[in-house]
């Protein structure tokens, strides 16, 4: 019996949703409408007489209702001794008896007192914030489109209480997420999961963000919902009370200002300890070949060989010129002002049967590399009609296309535009000598740098080295909502996410990059496409069972169905340089194809049970079927249960306390060996990988052999190292959570306090085992975890009077993750951790020291490393933290943001090679200022801190890299001299001497917006706002030459386009 339901879905799951719209069509034309009649009429505010829209009526001791149209007007059937009950937020609720009334028009009460707040929640089930029993948090969507950022999940940073937005600075590249420590959410759009890559979700159609925090939120979702969900609304119809209206949203914000980018020195040129000359760029000079960018001469106006000095025609000896700073601040002049361009037009109607809207928008992001930019246009409609009380049809198109020509590339490499300004190049060429980067005689062929064997120009890799993405995006779903009686509808909803991709990479003649240094150009395509199907049928009864106790039930069934391919070619270098073509190659072409497939069989169902205004009981249940485990072993069951009470409705607090709610949940859900994203298969590329969006098979516990590229493009097969488990089980997470909703002052302050525990696992474990056993690991299930947190959100309005207001909202996170098990007779988790162990600490390559704390050195006089990484600190911050303000001075509006992370450590990257390569601005000042210019004259004069082993005694270390016999150690002050080279590329190449406190704070978002009169207009212009607004305008950090935003659990930073500031002005306008 327990596998009846998926064996029924199998046999009948691509017919149901056929079967289902037929019935629902063929009952419509049965409804009957005796023993009832038809009331009508208006709701307006009793304050002001206007209408209201939105105000739900609904027939007392039943679930049948409706709700006001768009001009306050609204029509329901109701039977004999009808009794109707009008709410609405912000109101007073009131009941109405029918009687012999065929017209009835009420007036409701503002109530500031009342809290009757509804939450989206899973599967789009809107339910009383009385009545919730888990965390969720809701951010408004109009309150992001006015200051923009190019991604909308982008403008989610600092809004909710244990969510961490990691915001990019690069064109396309996905935000980092953290939810409560996870990094992988679920997107799910009008109940509705989606495959999202995060840049086709548009900003001006979405109503609300509700932000579901954990795995007793969104367990109706099971495996894919087990770390969270990020709910989108979308805007349906006309809120305007003529029913109809045209809404304009403009934005134009320039980028310009940099608050996080690398400061480098220009006083010493490209070379080695003071010594260069250009020979041949490659090697034939003085040190002239993969050189360190400033370690060279001092620049003195001394005549040297350069790149582009003159060469003796008979002699052929390139002759000296004035060595100076040509390239004084070349990243900076390099880089452009920025422009982010969004433009929204939408329509929108509402009747008494139908809802409308069509929205197109378009974003065009012109990055401040040169000849790099960003296309997203945007196509949205939603149509809903009402054909009877009974039956409602719902629906919901999206069409996204993302397209550019060229996005840049900041990964560590030749490739990389930082790699090739800052880390290695010098200040002995400037920027702007290289705009005509072709050699003469040889265009096409040949670019012009200041060196041959390793680096590549600027310009020509902005405009010739060229990489193209051009993605599609369909999302569509469509439902047919029918009341098959008094408390019982059901609901029949299909959805389709489908996408197709290509990214093409153009590397012309002379372009270098890590294996490719023949340098005679190369094209790739990497195509890939998705589609996903999910199709449901939900069964819901909503009625009191008896006076005081409602029950509502939701019960439903779906089959989700997936696909996915891919295919990667490349040339083996090109023929013909700039001729981009397969065709062209001068090599067999390597291609690598990969695909996908997925169905899961899912049944669930959803009671919540309310007695009188005592108690909420809530529980989920949700049993998946999935194609991706072992067979017999893969059906699983995710429960949740929640309860909440409102202490306000039933015991008599003071009056100071307008609304007091505790709540308490549980959920355990477990993954499906999928993955939330999938790169490049073929394991051929430069620079970055593309993750595209995925939730598909992961094929970990699969015996297979892998085909990738061999030595010289031959063909191979490899079978896996890590033995496979068909009792191989899930990972799983069971979460607990307590909370506390406090409404005070008639609800203008509130605090919400969440305290979570998640205990995660046994995860899935590779288990080293012998090598004779034909095999390296073994599939288990053994390792688990344990986080606990504290979420809390503080709202507020301090001051409010006729004219004025001043509202606020502070949202803090927090968490420790600890290791609690490994798998039986596995003492170390990756080397260094043990069972108590916060996951987060992290160990780098660190420096031996005395007990005291001073640096042992050799005897050259620099750092010594310890032989195992050490113990450096903890990656995750204390807390992370948002203040939002908005200040309302009649039509003038004020907002501001502040928002950032406390605590943590970082190894930072980007000093690490900048220090290396000589740049760094460091090596010019303070305790290197006096010795630097020593090194181009041959003369050691640099003595770094700490002490040496002045007794001859070897240092001893243990397994764990500590130093053993201290007590045999004498030591005496360092006093050996050497070059600040030398000391800089020992010191620095480590992690514990770059290693950085992640706390920053930002003033993220300023926006100042003005209403303006309708009488400047005319009467065809209903509303205007016009907003100055500003973005990422003070960052605060230790270091500046990064942007903390961006990492998110990393124990190093990594090469990044310098972050900018925004600033612009957005205009909307409603007919």
């Amino acid at each position: 019996m327990k596998n009846y339901l998926p064996n029924l879905l199998v046999k009948k799951g691509s017919k149901l949703a056929f079967w289902f719209v037929f019935a629902m069509i063929t009952c419509s034309g049965l409804v009957t409408l005796a023993q009832s009649r038809t009331v009508s009429g208006t709701v307006v505010s009793a304050n002001d007489n206007a209408t209201v829209p939105g105000v739900s009526i609904r027939l007392k001791g039943s679930s049948k209702g409706t709700t006001s149209s768009a001009d306050g007007k609204f029509s329901i059937q109701v039977g004999d001794n009808a009794i109707l009950q009008f709410s609405m937020i912000g109101f007073a609720a009131k009941e109405v008896s029918v009687g012999t009334q065929s017209t009835i028009n009420v007036a409701l009460i503002t109530d500031e007192k009342q809290l009757q707040e509804v939450v989206v929640t899973a599967l789009g089930i809107k339910k009383d914030v009385r009545k919730i029993g888990v965390a969720i948090q809701t951010v408004d969507g109009s309150s992001l489109v006015k200051s923009r950022e190019p991604n909308a999940i982008n403008a989610l940073a600092g809004k909710v209480a244990g969510l961490t937005i990691g915001a990019q600075p690069e064109l396309l590249r996905k935000p980092n997420i953290s939810l409560r420590g996870n990094s992988t959410v679920l997107y799910v759009v009008d109940g509705v999961p989606i495959n999202s890559d995060t840049w086709n979700i548009s900003p001006d159609d979405i109503e609300t963000y509700s932000v579901l925090k954990g795995a007793s939120a969104s367990a109706l979702y099971g495996f894919r919902g087990k770390n969270g969900a990020i709910l989108i609304t979308t805007k349906r119809g006309s809120k305007d009370k003529r029913g109809f209206s045209v809404e304009v949203n403009s934005s134009t914000m320039m980028e310009k200002g940099f608050y996080a980018i690398p400061e480098v020195q220009d006083e010493y040129g490209p070379g080695d300890h003071g010594a260069y000359a250009f020979g041949d760029g490659k090697g034939g000079g003085l040190n002239d070949g993969d050189y360190d960018g400033g370690w060279g001469p001092r620049f003195n106006g001394q005549l040297i060989p350069q790149y582009d000095s003159p060469v003796d025609p008979i002699t052929g000896v390139r002759q000296g010129t004035p060595w100076i700073a040509r390239g004084k601040d070349n990243l900076k002049r390099f880089l452009e002002t920025g422009v982010l361009s969004t433009n929204n037009i939408s329509v929108s109607a509402t009747g008494e049967k139908y809802n409308l809207r069509f929205s197109t928008s378009h974003i065009y992001q012109k990055g401040i590399v040169p000849n790099t930019k960003l296309n997203i246009s945007n196509f949205n409609v939603t149509a809903d009609y009402k054909f009877s009380n009974k039956l409602k049809f719902e629906s919901n198109l999206q069409y996204n296309r993302q397209y550019t020509p060229n996005i840049p590339d900041v990964n560590y490499g030749p490739n990389s535009i930082i790699y090739n300004i800052v880390y290695w190049a010098g200040a002995d060429w400037n920027v702007a000598d290289m705009r005509n980067y072709w050699q003469a005689g040889k265009e096409g062929t040949q670019q012009i740098y200041a060196e041959y064997q390793r680096y590549n120009n600027p310009y020509f890799m902005s405009y010739e080295w060229l990489r193209g993405h051009y993605k599609n995006d369909v999302v569509g779903q469509a439902s047919l909502r029918y009341q098959v009686a008094d408390g019982l509808e059901v609901l029949g909803r299909t959805q389709v996410t489908t996408w197709d991709m290509v990214r093409t990479e153009k590397f012309p003649y002379s372009a270098g990059t890590y294996g490719r240094d023949e340098r005679r150009g190369d094209y790739r395509e990497d195509r890939r496409s998705l589609f996903e199907n999910n199709t449901e049928l939900l069964l819901t009864y909503d009625k009191d069972l008896f006076s005081g106790l409602n029950t509502k039930v939701t019960a439903g069934a779906s089959m989700r169905t997936f696909q996915y391919r891919s295919i990667y070619g490349t040339t083996d270098y090109l023929n013909v340089p700039g001729l981009y073509n397969f065709a062209n190659s001068a090599n067999p072409v390597k291609i690598a194809n990969f695909g996908s497939e997925m169905r899961v069989l899912s049944a669930y169902y959803s009671a919540d049970f309310s007695y009188k205004n005592f108690l909420t009981v809530s529980a989920t249940g949700r049993m998946d079927k999935l194609s991706t485990l072992p067979s017999g072993n893969n059906t699983f069951f995710y429960p949740s249960v929640a309860a909440s009470t409102v202490l306000t409705d039933y015991v008599k607090l003071p009056e100071v306390i307008s609304f007091l709610k505790f709540r308490a949940s549980y959920a355990n859900v477990k993954d499906g060996l999928t993955q939330s994203t999938i790169g490049n298969m073929a394991g051929v590329y430069s620079g970055e990988n593309y993750n595209s969006p995925y939730d598909g098979p992961s094929y970990t516990n699969s015996a297979v052999y892998s085909t990738s590229f061999a030595y010289n493009n031959q063909t191979a097969a490899y079978f896996t190292n890590t033995l496979n488990n068909p009792n191989l089980n899930p990972s799983e997470t069971s979460q607990k959570e307590i909370g506390m909703d406090l409404r005070i002052l008639q609800n203008r302050i509130g605090l919400d306090v969440t305290y979570w525990n998640s205990q995660d696992g046994p995860s899935i474990f590779s288990l080293p085992i012998s090598s004779t056993s034909g095999y390296t690991a073994a599939l288990v299930n053994g390792i688990k975890t344990e986080k606990n947190g504290f979420d809390i959100s503080l709202t507020g309005t301090p001051v409010k009077t006729a004219d004025f207001s001043w509202d606020v909202i502070a949202n803090y996170g927090s968490y420790i993750e600890k290791l609690t098990e490994i798998y039986p007779g596995v003492n170390s988790l990756n080397t260094f951790l043990k069972v108590g162990d916060r996951v987060d600490k992290f160990y780098g390559r660190a420096f031996v020291r005395t007990p005291q704390g001073q640096i042992i050195n050799d005897a050259s006089g620099r750092p010594i490393y310890a032989p195992v990484n050490q113990y450096l600190g903890n990656l995750n911050p204390d807390f992370v933290y948002g203040i939002n303000n908005k200040l309302t001075y009649k039509g003038v509006s004020l907002s501001f943001q502040f928002d950032g992370r406390v605590g943590g450590v970082i190894s930072n990257y980007t000093q690490r090679q900048a220090y290396r390569g000589g740049r760094h601005i460091g090596t010019t000042e303070g305790i290197f200022a006096a010795a630097r210019p020593q090194d181009a004259l041959g003369v050691k004069a640099f003595v770094g801190e700490g002490v040496q082993v002045s007794n001859g005694v070897a240092l001893a270390y243990d397994s764990d890299g500590k130093v053993t016999n201290y007590a045999a150690l004498q030591y005496a002050p360092n006093a050996t001299k050497q070059f600040v080279q030398d000391y800089v590329s020992r010191y620095y190449n480590s992690d514990e001497g770059n290693l950085m406190s992640r706390t920053f704070s930002m003033l993220r978002d300023v926006n100042v917006t003005f209403n303006l009169p309708k009488t400047w207009f005319g009467k065809y212009v209903n509303q205007a706002t016009v907003s100055l607004v500003g973005r990422n305008l003070l960052y605060f950090a230790e270091k500046k030459d990064i942007d903390l935003n961006q990492y998110i659990g990393d124990g190093s930073s990594s090469p990044q386009t310098p972050s900018v500031r925004r600033y612009g002005v957005n205009l909307n306008l409603t007919f």
